[in-house]
């Protein structure tokens, strides 16, 4: 039992305690009888403890597990992803060098093979066109030689209309020249009986008994020619004079009938080219020029009849600058592409990908000596794997 005593000081007074024996009568528990149930309480929790602190060690580490485990996964579809890029970019690359070369090669000569089975290059292996010859620049009409008459032998006929794309019925002197006198003439005129103008020249240019060159004209001046190249005894150069100039230049380069190459000129120097790989009929490269460089192209990479990518050139040395696909084939761009020349080299720098073609970037990749440094993307979701 406690008795509480107050006990009383010079300035107040204080509570004390005394502990005093238990009345008689009183219960209460021994020391002894409490120091069992205490241990026993005391080891629970103890075990208690010591299972929540495993369980959540186990969660920390599952958890730390997964993350890793996720990251992982990350870092591994991201190289998966830069090779893939880094493939393309090369492929792309090798593609627009081999554009090039072939390119340069038909440039400096109509008439040669390119070395590559591309774009430009004749399924078969062979050319046509006129050696020594710029497309970039438009040729003069070539003079008809002056010949003295009594060197031909003279006959007079009648042309039906649409015989030479005329429309009305021509009465012509036809002029003869068989040097060789062996019944197949290298040159043949024919002349307007009223006017005396020329009006059409065929001619055995390499004297092999076979006509291989033929023109037209109009009010004396040369407004067409066709010429055979590779002497197979078919045309494959198709020349448009106006104001003794060229205007129009196709090719059939593999020789198959369909005309698959064509240069236009304003004035005197060359605007557009045209090429039809396949020979269907449909271009598949478009090559814009101003001043005899390249500003842009537009080309059918997967031959489906539309355009799928554009490219525009540096001002400078006709260097590629920017490359735009239409990827997923909604008939707009959405990858484009940002190269920077380096020492007549196109490195690309940047790339901006349209993901879900929507009209808006998503995914921005930046680039340093042709590898992969960093991304910017709009939403992770559409991270291309």
């Amino acid at each position: 039992m406690v008795k509480r005593l107050r006990l009383l000081t010079g300035v107040g007074f204080a509570w004390a305690f005394v502990a005093l024996a238990p009345e008689a009568g009183a219960q209460g528990p021994a020391p002894a009888e409490l120091a069992p149930d205490l241990g026993q309480a005391a080891e629970t929790a103890a075990q208690a403890d010591a299972s929540h602190r495993r369980t959540r060690d186990a969660a920390e580490a599952q958890r730390r597990a997964d993350f890793e485990a996720g990251q992982e996964a990350a870092l591994a579809a991201a190289r998966d992803t830069e090779r893939a890029a880094a493939r393309e970019l090369e492929k792309a690359l090798a593609d627009a060098h081999s554009l090039e070369q072939d390119l340069f090669l038909l440039h400096r000569d109509p008439g040669a093979t390119p070395a590559s089975t591309g774009l430009l290059a004749a399924p078969d292996g062979s050319g046509a066109g006129t050696a020594g010859h710029d497309p970039r620049v438009a040729s003069r009409a070539p003079p008809a030689r002056e010949l003295p008459l009594d060197i031909f032998d003279r006959s007079d006929t009648v042309i039906p209309p649409g015989t030479w794309q005329n429309r009305e019925s021509l009465r012509v002197s036809r002029l003869v020249l068989d040097a060789d006198g062996d019944g197949k003439p290298e040159l043949v005129r024919f002349v307007d009986r009223t006017s005396g103008e020329l009006v059409r020249e065929e001619a055995d240019r390499n004297y092999d008994g076979v006509v291989d060159a033929w023109k037209n004209y109009q009010g004396g001046r040369l407004i067409g020619r066709i010429l055979d190249e590779n002497d197979d005894g078919n045309p494959d150069v198709f020349e448009t004079y106006r104001a003794e100039l060229l205007v129009v230049r196709e090719l059939d380069r593999d020789d198959d009938g369909v005309r698959d190459v064509v240069y236009r000129y304003r004035g005197e120097a060359l605007f557009e080219e045209a090429h039809d790989a396949n020979n269907d009929g449909i271009v598949d490269l478009l090559i814009v020029y101003a001043d005899r460089r390249r500003v842009r192209a537009e080309e059918d990479v997967d031959r489906d009849g539309r355009i799928d990518m554009w490219t525009r050139y540096a001002d400078e040395g006709e260097a590629i600058a920017r490359i735009e696909h239409d990827r997923a084939g909604r008939g707009f761009a959405d990858t484009f592409e940002y190269f920077r020349n380096e020492g007549g080299k196109a490195l690309l720098v940047r790339r901006e990908q349209d993901i879900d073609g929507d009209g808006a970037v998503d995914l921005v990749s930046f680039y340093a000596e042709g590898r992969l440094r960093r991304r910017q993307i709009a939403d992770s979701g559409l991270l291309p794997l």
